[in-house]
């Protein structure tokens, strides 16, 4: 009979309860490989009382095994008795990459003589590859294993053990798959742009050109920067050099072009005064979209917003921030911020750090997106990458940040990612420079509450309108220039 090779992994616990006439100890068998997961399962479901991990001096009348469900078929252990074997979820592997590689991309084979991982090993400062056009958690991925776990022995129909092994299997299948949240940049509209938006499908394909409208909608999650007000009252802001505003409606169609969520802290926000900022948070509210760093006072703009992840699971916590440098005409953030009792946008740091913390105790995965730093420059400077380090320290997964109008770079902190700028994503009827115009969608692999990887995809935000960029020419100058940006962050303070 086939036999294979099995690394014996004996786990150090502390005894749950002492020995009952019912109980008696468990040897754990795994290959090497999977002795982790197995760890992990017993620490999430612990074992019943009277039942305690075999030492390696002692006698263990059970064997717990992990394995592929591929050598289901294979002995579970040399212990004779009963077999019962329950599911116990799916494992993933990844090829695993320095943040600042230049590849996102690898077929199947490659991928194997690279050599894989458990996705859940794969943690910033590294990230996942791509393989074969599909990542984790998706249809299709190449390297998903379905995983068995099986008790064998002659105490194999404990009541309470197989009553354990029902919950651990029900754990284990519950566990949520990896998932996909995808961010962009600024979106601006200028009359015509906001005519396309609101004229349905055909306006909106033709806003959203290249295929990108689609692209947008299979995301599952996209969040991006609203970058003006919802209105078509109050006065241009004598303050500001240049007045965005968006016609109402916009809210609505944004999220019929796939935005699941919007950021409304930024300096473009009191374009058209108090009247165009509340203007906006009805339309938004009316509309049913999510957004954040705005409201009629400062806990309303400070409070996080909570939307199921796409796989299930943990909730994901949007906070939204804004600071940004005073303008040529001298409009500055403390003139929009938010207070007890004034509308305006969320600005005070320790207010959102306290935010932050609240929100990732509370179990959840959190995201700020925040609005700052230099316009038109590709490295963040040195407040901004300390106020956006500060966020991820206070708990924050990702941290998204807009204005600059460019890309930046992405830079890891402990296990989480701090995307500096992505650009423009939608800036119509305004000349903008020639580095503003190639941008990009970067979409986010989380898995158990960490992102594990990212993947940019080329965009042209045109001044007519923004479009994908085909060809593998479009995608492989972009992650050039994505990895040139993040190796630069690797290489500074």
């Amino acid at each position: 009979m086939h036999r294979r090779v099995r690394a014996l992994i004996l786990i150090a616990l502390p005894f749950l309860a002492a020995c009952s006439e019912q109980g008696g100890r468990i040897e754990l068998l795994a290959e090497a490989e999977l002795g982790p997961r197995l760890s992990d399962i017993i620490a999430a479901t612990p074992l019943p009382p009277g039942w305690k991990l075999a030492g390696p001096d002692s006698d263990a009348a059970l064997g717990l095994e992990l394995a592929k469900d591929v050598d289901a078929q294979a002995p579970a252990s040399l212990l004779l008795g009963p077999r019962t074997t329950r599911e116990a979820g799916t494992r993933w592997l990844a090829l695993p990459l320095p943040i600042s590689s230049p590849r996102y991309r690898f077929d199947e084979a490659e991928a194997r003589s690279l050599g894989l991982e458990a996705l859940e090993s794969v943690a910033p400062p590294r990230r996942a590859a791509e393989i074969g056009g599909k990542w984790p958690g998706q249809s299709g991925y190449p390297f998903a294993q379905g995983l068995l776990l099986t008790l064998s022995g002659r105490k194999g129909r404990d009541p309470a053990l197989l009553g354990w092994l029902d919950r651990a299997s029900a754990a284990c299948r519950a566990e949520a798959p990896p998932y996909i949240l995808a961010a962009a940049g600024d979106i601006q509209l200028g009359p015509e742009g906001g005519m396309r938006l609101l004229g349905g499908e055909e306006g909106q394909d033709r806003l959203f050109g290249g295929g990108l409208l689609a692209f947008m909608r299979s995301r599952g999650l996209l969040v991006a920067n609203l970058e003006g007000p919802v209105t078509t009252r109050g006065y241009p802001n004598p303050r500001k050099r240049f007045q965005f505003r968006f016609p109402p409606g916009s809210s609505r169609a944004l999220g019929e072009a796939g935005l699941s969520l919007l950021l409304f802290a930024n300096n473009h926000a009191f374009d058209y005064g108090e009247v165009g900022f509340l203007d906006s948070l009805e339309d938004l509210e009316g509309a049913g979209m999510p957004f954040v760093g705005a409201g009629r006072d400062i806990q309303a703009a400070e409070a996080p917003r909570l939307l199921p992840s796409p796989a299930g699971g943990q909730m994901l916590a949007f906070l939204g921030f804004a600071r940004y440098p005073r303008e040529r005409l001298g409009f500055t953030t403390e003139e929009a911020a938010a207070g007890p009792s004034k509308p305006g946008v969320a600005s005070d740091e320790n207010m959102s750090l306290s935010a932050i913390s609240l929100a990732a105790a509370g179990g959840n995965t959190v995201v700020v997106m925040a609005h700052g730093g230099s316009e038109y420059v590709e490295s963040p400077p040195a407040t901004t990458r300390e106020l956006y380090r500060g966020f991820a320290d206070a708990g924050a997964r990702l941290v998204i940040g807009s204005h600059p109008h460019v890309l930046q770079g992405i830079e890891a902190r402990g296990q989480s990612l701090i995307a500096y700028s992505l650009g423009n994503f939608l800036f119509t009827e305004e000349a903008e420079p020639p580095q503003a115009i190639p941008s990009a969608i970067v979409s986010f692999l989380f898995y158990r509450g960490i992102p594990r990887g990212f993947l940019p995809e080329p965009i042209r935000a045109g001044i007519d309108a923004s479009s994908l960029q085909p060809g593998e020419e479009a995608r492989e100058a972009l992650e050039l220039r994505l990895s040139r940006l993040s190796a630069a962050l690797a290489k500074g303070p």
